[in-house]
């Protein structure tokens, strides 16, 4: 397969040498199946290739090398790190009747793709835990603020539906703000409540999405048909195999749950994806 860069990739890399990044990823393999028996090195190779696919769309040179090109080796030596802190086993990945369908129905190879699985599952839990400010923290941040600026006119807007309601009356702002801190308990857990289905969905949209756009995916599907229903049903598996989605996999990993995909894909289609930065 030839490994398109895509505009994402075009916004971080200019003038790139892809004669020199070939090179370079080959001194590291070369580096790599010295660790291994020969009889083993081409059954693991081929286990990591869509990792690989996917880090060669991200080639950042950090003043030494191509830092991402060694995240599928350096993933692979850690492989028994990864493995125990994902929620379902080998096993249980291979004798899933309905993803391994869907993989089939893809042109996508078992072993590649839970590994790829295994390697993004690390990266979105770490980089969504980056992503998401409390908002204990986003409240003190306004309030220091407001020390520095204690004349600072505050507007504050709520939406209820499809209803806004505006407040600018500064001092019930600035009260309400205090108290909010003060009752940092009782707020901590509306917050982590929230944060909760807010890091949850994140980690959703982030790893099913990423899955879809980096895996080398063999369907053909007209040009205004975004997913087609194999694509649809990995991703609601393999969101169940993690533990992001509950209920009886007959309906929730099927048709039956389209509606589940479909609404994530809605709510973060303006939501940008920067899990490139966790590969340096």
């Amino acid at each position: 397969m030839t490994d398109t860069p895509n505009v994402e990739e075009q916004n971080i890399v200019f003038n790139i040498d892809r004669k020199l990044l070939a090179e370079m990823e080959q001194n590291m393999e070369d580096d790599f199946k010295r660790e291994y028996l020969q009889e083993d090195i081409v059954s693991i190779l081929g286990s990591i290739e869509y990792i690989r696919i996917y880090c060669r769309n991200y080639p950042l040179f950090n003043g030494y090398d191509y830092q991402p090109l060694q995240a599928p080796f350096a993933y692979y030596r850690s492989r028994s790190t990864y493995l125990k802190e994902l929620p379902f086993t080998e096993d249980e990945f291979y004798n899933f009747a309905l993803i391994q369908g869907a993989i089939s129905k893809l042109g996508l190879l078992p072993q590649p793709t839970f590994e790829f699985i295994v390697f993004l599952y690390h990266i979105v839990k770490v980089w969504s835990e980056n992503q998401i400010t409390t908002g204990i923290s986003r409240v003190n941040n306004i309030l220091s603020i407001l020390e520095e600026q204690p004349n600072t006119k505050l507007k504050m807007n709520i939406k209820v539906g499809g209803k806004n309601f505006e407040f600018d009356n500064s001092l019930f702002i600035h009260s309400m703000l205090e108290f909010y801190s003060s009752h940092e308990q009782v707020s901590h857990y509306l917050v982590e409540r929230e944060n909760k289905r807010i890091r949850e969905r994140t980690i959703q949209y982030s790893l099913v999405k990423t899955l879809l756009d980096y895996l080398p995916i063999k369907v053909k599907k007209p040009e205004d048909v975004k997913f087609v229903q194999s694509e649809r049903d990995f991703a609601l598996c393999t969101l169940y195999l993690c533990k992001l989605l509950m209920g009886i996999p007959a309906y929730v990993c099927t048709k039956d749950n389209n509606a589940t995909f479909d609404k994530l894909m809605r709510d973060f289609k303006d939501f940008n994806i920067t899990l490139y930065q966790m590969l340096t």
